[in-house]
C-alpha cells in the first residue's frame, strides 16, 4: 500500500513538472545572452473575446480605476507609457505575467488559449498580418 502512495506521488509530482503546472510567469527566467524576436499579438482578436480592462490598467489602491474612454488610441494607452525601464514592473515582465498567466488560466478552463511558450509569442517570422502588432522590447 505505502509502495502505491509513493508511486503515485512520484507520478504526479513529474506529470506537474513536465506540463509546467504550477508556475507562476514571473518564475520564467531567460537566458540572459539570448535575444527574441519581437513579440507577435493580434490585437483586434483579443478585442473580439476581452474586455478591454482585462488587458488596459490603471491600479489605484489595488483596484483598477481605468475608464474605458481614456482608450482613445493615444501613448497613454500604450503598456510601455507606465511600464519602463523606472517603474516596478517593465514592459518585459508585465507583458510576461498578464499575457502568459492569461493563456494559462483558459487553457486550464480548457478554452481556447494563446500561446504560453517562447517560440509562439516570439516567432524567428512574424507573419504578415496587417492587424496584428509586433510588440517591441
Amino acid at each position: 500500500m505505502d509502495r502505491m502512495i509513493l508511486s503515485a506521488l512520484v507520478i504526479w509530482v513529474l506529470v506537474l513538472t513536465l506540463f509546467n503546472f504550477g508556475s507562476s510567469p514571473a518564475e520564467i527566467k531567460e537566458p540572459e545572452n539570448e535575444v527574441r524576436a519581437p513579440a507577435f499579438f493580434t490585437h483586434d482578436s483579443h478585442m473580439e473575446s476581452l474586455d478591454c480592462k482585462a488587458c488596459h490598467h490603471r491600479i489605484e489602491n489595488g483596484e483598477n480605476v481605468l475608464e474605458e474612454d481614456e482608450l482613445d488610441g493615444s501613448d497613454a494607452m500604450r503598456c510601455k507609457t507606465c511600464h519602463n525601464q523606472d517603474s516596478s514592473i517593465d514592459a518585459r515582465q508585465a507583458f510576461h505575467r498578464q499575457c502568459i498567466a492569461c493563456h494559462r488560466d483558459y487553457n486550464n478552463d480548457g478554452k481556447a488559449s494563446g500561446p504560453r511558450t517562447c517560440g509562439t509569442c516570439h516567432p524567428r517570422k512574424v507573419p504578415e498580418d496587417a492587424a496584428a502588432l509586433v510588440i517591441e522590447r
